[in-house]
């Protein structure tokens, strides 16, 4: 009996084994062939794996997916245990390509490493920030974090940045375990920044150290915290490889030419970073959170069968609507557009709207006019989401305008199905220059870029509340259905 229970189950070992080879085999390109695999290192991070924007799988991923479809490769991530084994890993063969730290050791350290390590340019700088506790006043001056609890977290420019502030009130060479301080720096293990963050408020911290380019992503999420300052220090963001002569070192180093040459890179990094605004205005995200509070009971409904019937994500026509008239049924513009959805006479009459007013009207024939604007946005090189950014600029100024506008990106080398490159040249066409040659005139294109950079930060804002089941977000209870977008 007991051989044969081995008998099966090394049958079961070798069957899977199977699976899984015939798995590679046929998810590879072309059929029968098994990608190389690129292991890549990367630290817990929103910019790395995205767990709250609804725009993509996050920035860094982004880029390693579209680099491993390109070179042919299968990337298998890596968690970083820290900093300093990062570099480790890369030495000992662990690991064959970094991403997402904004710091650098020193050149002869690198080139004294026995397995050479290159870098790509670097693609993002972000300022070293203070953020501190809203119920506490913000640092008045660098010895104020000397006097004040301090966390830390394990990133070395960090705590070198906080050094340098400290030798700004004569404390050369002062180290972090230093007792003349009379609050001594508190040294966490670096994590994702919610982590670190809840390290304040149960160490009681005043302050702490941030990317405040990490920190602009959360920030939203975070009302009780607020960057007081940015300082003149950075973060630079590029990718780090094994260069021993591997093969992937020559095509890395071609991939980062291109995304900068061809603008690639600026693309993605806007869909991801490009609408959020310099500061979280707490106030703005409290007024939003309290119309929701108050107005999803009363035309929630109305929202879902809109959503359903027109194939529109819930959350992106809630955003809609709050941008464009606070959920005010009774809202007029200066334009004359009127009612919650905010649609013009000219387009009620096409959509056969008798009353604007009524909300549950407008509701409906707002997201079908939405959706038949998207439709005649038919371009086989336009992505998804950049489909929904142009239309929402249409819904704003008018499909014509927003033609114009991508006509004119072309005209000018850019690419016309890339919201970001559109967003460029959209208030070029309030210039007599511009508009004289559109077919479609004058237009305020500056507004159209606003009303779409606005929605797209409050979607990102309620998406993220749904996925981090926030208390503040238990009003859009089953209006939330992410994956209707891609």
């Amino acid at each position: 009996m007991l051989i044969r229970h081995w008998r099966l189950l090394v049958f079961l070992l070798v069957f899977a084994q199977l699976v899984l080879v015939n798995k590679l085999l046929w998810d590879a390109h072309p059929p029968g062939l098994i990608k190389p695999v690129v292991r890549v290192l990367a630290p817990e991070s929103e910019l790395v794996h995205s767990r709250i924007s609804p725009y993509g799988p996050g920035l860094e991923r982004e880029l390693v997916e579209l680099f491993a479809e390109q070179a042919g490769v299968h990337p298998i991530w890596l968690h970083m245990d820290g900093p300093g084994a990062a570099w480790d890993e890369l030495r000992h063969h662990r690991a064959d390509l970094l991403v997402g730290v904004g710091y650098a050791p020193s050149r002869p350290f690198l080139d004294s490493l026995v397995t050479p390590v290159a870098s790509g340019p670097i693609y993002a700088r972000h300022p070293v920030g203070v953020v501190h506790q809203r119920r506490h006043h913000p640092p008045q001056d660098p010895s104020d974090l000397c006097r004040r609890k301090v966390l830390l977290p394990e990133n070395p420019l960090l705590r070198l940045t906080f050094l340098q502030l400290l030798d700004d009130v004569d404390r050369n060479g002062l180290s972090l375990d230093d007792t003349t301080c009379s609050e001594a720096p508190l040294l966490t293990k670096e994590a994702s920044l919610p982590v670190q963050l809840a390290a304040m408020v149960e160490t009681e911290a005043r302050f702490t150290l941030v990317d405040t380019g990490r920190f602009s992503l959360w920030g939203p999420f975070y009302a009780d915290f607020q960057l007081a300052h940015s300082l003149e220090t950075t973060l630079e963001y590029r990718w780090f490889w094994r260069d021993d002569r591997n093969l992937l070192a020559p095509k890395l180093t071609e991939f980062w030419n291109n995304m900068i040459q061809d603008n690639e890179l600026e693309r993605i990094q806007d869909k991801y970073l490009g609408f959020l605004p310099e500061s979280s205005d707490r106030f703005a995200l409290l007024h939003l959170l309290e119309t929701l509070q108050r107005e999803l009971p009363r035309h929630g409904k109305t929202i879902l069968k809109a959503a359903q019937r027109y194939e529109i994500d819930p959350l992106l026509l809630i955003a809609l609507i709050y941008h464009e008239s606070r959920f005010d049924s009774e809202a007029v513009s200066r334009t004359g557009v009127r009612g919650i959805m905010q649609i013009t006479q000219v387009t009620a009459r096409e959509l056969g709207l008798d009353d604007p007013m009524n909300p549950t009207k407008s509701i409906l024939a707002g997201a079908r006019y939405l959706r038949q604007i998207w439709n005649r946005l038919d371009h086989p090189d336009l992505s998804e989401w950049d489909r929904w950014f142009l239309a929402l600029s249409a819904y704003n100024q008018g499909l014509g305008h927003t033609w114009d506008a991508m006509a004119l990106a072309g005209s000018l080398g850019l690419k016309e199905t890339s919201w970001n490159d559109v967003k460029r040249v959209f208030p070029l066409l309030s210039q007599r220059d511009y508009y004289s040659k559109a077919r479609h005139g004058y237009t305020r294109g500056f507004e159209a870029v606003a009303h779409v950079e606005a929605i797209r930060y409050y979607y990102y804002v309620l998406h993220g509340l749904l996925v981090l089941e926030r208390p503040e977000g238990k009003h859009l209870g089953r209006l939330g259905r992410p994956g209707l977008l891609s």
